[in-house]
């Protein structure tokens, strides 16, 4: 089924197809265009940080790697958001099976050949996003564990859709399912959300 393009994702196929010949300028105005919404996604499934920096930069090394696969008929921010969300599954997994993981071990080296380009330093504070700024702190942290406690792909589409604002089919193919698996998903996660939330919220 073809998709059609909106202006902004035809202007990202072209930096895609610029970064392709090894224009390192084009992939800075990726990065500068996408950092915060990669850095916001990593961020709200890892609930760290300092992990989110790393994950954060991660991707875009990877999205960088990757660029031969992108299809460019296809929109970049899903194509990019799935790369960060499959790490941050990953980091989720791995931080549940061993509930202790060695952020210095996993920080990504400063001097690689994209060093310069991947600069990830989120303009907003965390105090700054809008739906953590509307609640005091301590429902936040009630809401924010709630929101943890959520199988993986749950919390992708809270995350995903409810915070970041991808329709249920971006959703869908951040997370490589159909959309209206990604809507059921949503729904669940809103019933298991509401069943947790009811005694305090």
């Amino acid at each position: 089924m073809p998709y059609t393009l909106s202006a902004d994702a035809l202007e990202d196929a072209r930096l895609v197809r610029s970064c392709r010949r090894g224009d390192l300028d084009a992939f800075a105005e990726l990065v500068a265009k996408y950092q915060d919404g990669v850095y916001g996604v990593v961020y709200r499934m890892t609930g760290d940080r300092e992990e989110a920096r790393d994950i954060a930069q991660d991707t875009f090394v990877k999205a960088l790697e990757g660029m031969g696969r992108f299809r460019e008929r296809m929109p970049f921010r899903p194509w990019l958001y799935r790369i960060a969300t499959n790490a941050s599954i990953d980091y989720l997994r791995s931080a549940r099976r061993t509930r202790q993981v060695a952020l210095e071990s996993c920080a990504v080296g400063e001097d690689g050949p994209v060093a310069h380009v991947i600069r990830l330093e989120p303009r907003a504070s965390l105090r700054e996003v809008p739906e953590q700024a509307a609640i005091d702190n301590e429902l936040r942290e009630v809401v924010n564990r709630a929101i943890d406690e959520l199988p993986e792909q749950y919390k992708a589409v809270v995350v995903l859709h409810h915070l970041e604002g991808l329709s249920y089919t971006e959703v869908g193919k951040v997370l490589g399912v159909p959309g209206n698996t990604a809507k059921t998903w949503g729904t669940r996660a809103r019933a298991l959300l509401c069943d947790s939330l009811k005694e305090v919220v």
